[in-house]
């Protein structure tokens, strides 16, 4: 963690940004010794990711020693899973975020935003991350996948192990000391929540996974609970980001707040361009199947490959001005939720709710600046590019 006492000078996270600009300029292509081959060009990584055959995403069993806990957990893990399980693993899922199903979230994520925020109504200062960036999607996830609130404290203890789950850089003995146990709990815990909804099943998404079938067969425990796992993790955190990076955007770009805040047709356009230049996830991770070449380079079959898709975000060849904060940009093509069968899921939802809460926090206060007098503290941008605690004055 580093914490800064001005909002407006650079976060830990510019120091990422200037090397993801250093290396377009230098070696976009390069072999780390310990970390494998390191890809930043927007053509290279968007190869990659549509390369699903060259380029597995099994990379947890690749590289991860045998665990467990872990190996439980990744059976359902849509990210490390490659075709054709990933597409029937998907599809139980899928329909529930849709544009269109979303879309019929609207007036709950609207509710749960207005509750969130009448809890700190009064208030002249308030962490942005608790009483709304956190908060909003942790709620509305659970809502939709059927587990209790009162139980999230444990949810933000497991996404915290989730999110240092990383191919091949995380010490096999952190795995097994800090990781495994709370996947372990996770594990357990979500399995109680299947069995009681194979029981009695009720009107939410464990229910459908616990009771879905794949040509004819019930799905896998793990399969379960790494489809569950993996929707309660990547469906707040990514909210998170685009809610906490806007409002830290606008705060250190006053005139595209202003904009923003005079013309709300304007707050699509600005809210993907945040994802562009602050993406909740920086990286991805690939294992070679074949020798192949990128960038001129020879890779060999079982060599670890990161593409940096916020790297991508800022080639200058896609982006011109990459790292200008534009909310008129064309956006279309960023990289910030990957592209291919591993496009995220979520994307719509995290979409939707960033939009509604901003919209909502636009309406409620005529000012919302970032309060200097407090720290603000970040996330590990290697991991997760946003604030961890934003401390904001409105009025």
């Amino acid at each position: 963690m580093t914490i800064i006492s001005d909002a407006t000078a650079q976060d830990p996270t510019e120091e990422l940004f200037s090397w993801f600009r250093t290396k377009l300029d230098t070696t976009p292509v390069y072999r780390d010794e310990e970390k494998g081959w390191q890809v930043f060009g927007y053509d290279d990584i968007a190869r990659i990711l549509a390369d699903t055959t060259t380029f597995s995403s099994d990379t947890a069993r690749a590289f991860n020693p045998p665990q467990p806990d872990l190996d439980f957990f990744d059976m359902g893990n849509l990210v490390t899973t490659d075709p054709p399980r990933h597409r029937q693993l998907r599809s139980l899922i899928n329909s529930g975020f849709t544009p269109r199903a979303v879309a019929g979230l609207t007036p709950m994520i609207e509710r749960i935003t207005h509750t969130l925020l009448d809890a700190v109504d009064g208030k002249d200062r308030f962490d942005l991350i608790d009483a709304v960036a956190y908060a909003l999607p942790i709620t509305v996830i659970c809502e939709l996948l059927g587990l209790p609130m009162e139980d999230e404290p444990l949810f933000r203890v497991w996404g915290e192990a989730l999110g240092t789950v990383d191919a091949a850089t995380v010490p096999p003995d952190q795995l097994r000391d800090e990781v495994a146990p709370a996947v372990r709990d996770m594990n357990a815990y979500l399995m109680d929540q299947v069995r009681r909804r194979r029981k009695q099943p009720t009107d939410d998404v464990i229910s459908k996974l616990a009771n879905a079938e794949v040509d004819g067969k019930q799905l896998e425990d793990g399969e379960i609970v790494g489809i569950t796992g993996l929707t309660m993790f990547a469906g707040h955190a990514t909210t998170m980001a685009l809610i906490a990076n806007a409002v830290l955007l606008f705060d250190r770009h006053p005139e595209a707040g202003a904009a923003v805040r005079a013309d709300r047709s304007l707050l699509r356009n600005a809210a993907e361009e945040v994802l562009r230049l602050r993406p909740p996830f920086p990286r991805l991770a690939r294992v070679v199947t074949a020798d192949t070449e990128i960038g001129g380079h020879r890779i060999a079959a079982g060599e670890l490959v990161t593409p940096w898709i916020g790297a991508g975000n800022r080639d200058a060849s896609r982006f011109p001005d990459p790292d200008r904060f534009d909310i008129h940009r064309h956006t279309g093509s960023s990289l910030v939720f990957g592209q291919g069968i591993h496009f995220c899921l979520g994307a719509p939802l995290a979409r939707l709710e960033g939009r509604i809460a901003l919209d909502i926090l636009m309406d409620r206060y005529a000012d919302i600046a970032v309060d200097a007098s407090e720290p603000v503290e970040f996330e590990n941008p290697w991991q997760l590019i946003t604030p961890k605690r934003l401390p904001v004055r409105v009025s």
